[in-house]
């Protein structure tokens, strides 16, 4: 048997050692693999033996494994269709669209799906001077208006393109994956068809494309900016610029933009020009994606060492904004990070057939995963796998908790862990004390009241505030109290209070004692907040989905250059105000030549009598000369 590429020499002859032993004890081996192959067999139809050692049980498992992933995501495919069709009959019928708006998209290309958001605005166009006037000063924005309804997913990430090697077939993927998005804008919009051309659309990947070598990431970006670039694929108006990578940083600072936007917090405060100070009040975002976390908010002191970021909306005012993003603290990366640690320093048999102790689970649960993050000998994390076997770069891995219920403690223990907490060493040395966690800086938290400190948390923050029913303003002690009582319970009783309260798709309800652990720790040992802080938890207000995008669509639409149009309605007006200019100007003149002549007069005046007195002195000298 050879060695597979992936396994490192000392892992394979580790290997190798325990093929030996496993020929040795091969009765009771024999016996977890023939109840192995049963459960295999369950999901999918597999030629398998009991003298099957651990490679082939390994790749069996991963057949086992793509084959459930590929049902799920058929499954999901049918359900996506049923309410795209249903969303499409509704917006066909009536689609809410005003006849006088412009248009723009924004595709969030996120770590496990894209979506595409349609945005509508009144047209950058200036009528008067006043209207010239306020552009210049920071007094007139543009806003852009969307609805909930007027958004269309699909799945999975386009990271997972990256894997195709083959150029010409990546663009083809890319071309078939993004095409039902763009049926979707064109659909929406079909009465403006005419416009298309005007219309911009941006192409924002976010944490998902983050994870990827850099090489991958610029072959995916390549591929959709050729797609957008042809007018037969996307009618809309496009430049290279508009699809990209958003930093970390952007993602987090847009959703504070989005977040205070939508809360009517943003613009007031952004007109004019200068630096915004003493807010009326702000929100604080918080987002929780698959691949990476984000915080920002506004600092009362303007206080900021380090992830200042400068937000600006078109001429107005700049924000002084705290914004960091934590890549792999996402929901599903720290779920990879977590299931891995646990199976660390375990051999393949352990790992593949005994099963590890994850306390996180239900009692009585049995859950197989798949992964490719591994663990060095100083427990962090590597992607240099260390022991054990792997197929295409991943390993398998069964994990089970024996007992009747979950283990709460334990797992508060562990998901804290995830945080890197040791990291903040030198953080705290170098910034006094003033960091989050993983060794990031990050001023202190602005202290809630009436009228500021409040945050909105979105995306993995609200599925947790949803399945444990929390009101949608909690506070971190009903957090923790409500993710005690979910996570002592048995496999049985968490499914049963899903049914009753949470619906959440079967697949993840498991995860649950995992995914609220997390969050607190993330919020409490992470950030900072306090047991009696109350966080907001939501995804949709006013019918606007609440997120980076509406930011970021805010920002990009309010870099446009304005138009000068005349209105007909405006003339009047206008004239007035070019007339009142004119007679200003008039009268200025007038005054001006008023004064000059009053000026002449008395430098008239001033020389009669200077001459006067000349006169008179010639005649003294003449007559005392007599």
């Amino acid at each position: 048997m050879e060695r597979h590429p992936i396994e490192a020499e000392e892992s394979w002859r580790s290997f190798q050692e325990h093929q030996q032993k496993l020929e040795q004890s091969s009765p009771q081996q024999r016996r977890y693999l023939k109840h192995h192959k049963k459960q295999l067999e369950e999901d999918v139809s597999l030629d398998f033996d009991s003298n099957t050692d651990l490679l082939k049980l390994e790749q069996a498992k991963e057949k086992a494994y793509l084959f459930k992933v590929e049902k799920s995501a058929a499954d999901n495919q049918r359900k996506a269709e049923k309410a795209h069709k249903k969303r499409m009959k509704e917006l066909y019928t009536n689609s809410g669209i005003a006849r006088d708006t412009v248009h723009g998209f924004m595709i969030d290309a996120g770590s496990t799906g894209s979506r595409i958001h349609l945005f509508e605005w009144e047209p950058r166009v200036l009528h008067s001077h006043r209207d010239v006037q306020d552009a210049l000063s920071g007094h007139k924005l543009s806003f852009p208006n969307s609805q909930s309804r007027w958004s269309d997913r699909l799945r999975p990430g386009i990271a997972s393109f990256a894997s195709i090697k083959n150029d010409d077939e990546l663009q083809k993927a890319v071309a078939d994956y993004l095409a039902p998005l763009l049926e979707f804008a064109k659909m929406v919009l079909r009465e403006k068809k005419d416009n298309f051309s005007s219309f911009p659309i941006f192409f924002r990947a976010t944490a998902g494309m983050r994870t990827l070598d850099k090489n991958d990431r610029f072959r995916v970006l390549d591929a959709v900016r050729s797609l957008f670039n042809n007018p037969a694929y996307s009618p809309f108006y496009f430049e290279d610029e508009f699809a990209r990578c958003l930093s970390g940083e952007e993602e987090a600072v847009f959703g504070f933009a989005g977040t205070n936007f939508i809360m009517g917090n943003l613009l007031q405060d952004s007109q004019g020009a200068g630096t915004v100070v003493n807010p009326r009040l702000t929100y604080g975002a918080l987002d929780m994606g698959g691949a990476s976390t984000q915080i920002s908010f506004y600092e009362p002191h303007e206080d900021i060492m380090a992830g200042l970021f400068k937000l600006q909306i078109g001429q107005g005012k700049h924000w002084n904004i705290y914004a960091h993003s934590f890549l792999y603290f996402g929901m599903n990366e720290a779920r990879g990070r977590f299931q891995a640690k646990l199976l660390a320093g375990y051999n393949d048999t352990a790992r593949l057939l005994t099963g590890v102790e994850n306390p996180c689970l239900p009692g009585g649960s049995r859950q197989e995963v798949r992964l490719n993050i591994h663990y060095d000998k100083d427990g962090k994390e590597t992607w240099i796998p260390q022991s054990g076997v792997s197929v295409n770069g991943f390993y398998q891995g069964l994990l089970k908790n024996e007992n009747t219920t979950g283990d709460f403690g334990t797992c508060l223990q562990y998901t804290r862990d995830l945080l890197h907490l040791e990291d903040n060493n030198w953080c705290d040395f170098a910034h006094r004390n003033e960091c989050s966690y993983d060794g990031v800086s990050m001023p202190d938290l602005p202290r809630q009241s009436e009228h500021f400190g409040e945050f909105l948390a979105i995306s993995n923050y609200f599925h947790v505030w949803q399945f444990l029913g929390l009101p949608k303003k909690a506070t971190l002690e009903q957090l923790y109290n409500s993710t005690e009582y979910i996570c002592s319970m048995s496999k049985d009783e968490l499914f049963e209070f899903n049914n009753e309260h949470a619906k959440v798709d079967d697949n993840d309800v498991e995860d649950y004692c995992f995914r609220s652990s997390y969050v607190f720790n993330v919020l409490r040992n992470g950030y900072g907040f306090e047991m009696d802080e109350h966080i907001t938890a939501t995804d949709v207000i006013n019918g606007q989905k609440v997120g980076w995008a509406l930011g970021a669509m805010l920002y990009e639409i309010n870099t446009f250059p304005w138009s000068y149009e005349r209105a007909r309605d405006d003339e009047l007006s206008d004239m007035a105000f070019t007339n009142a200019s004119k007679s200003q100007q008039r009268g200025q003149m007038l005054e001006g030549v008023f004064m000059a002549c009053i000026l002449l007069v008395l430098l008239a005046g001033l020389h009669v009598v200077l001459d006067v007195r000349r006169r008179r002195r010639n005649r003294e000298e003449y007559l005392s000369l007599k």
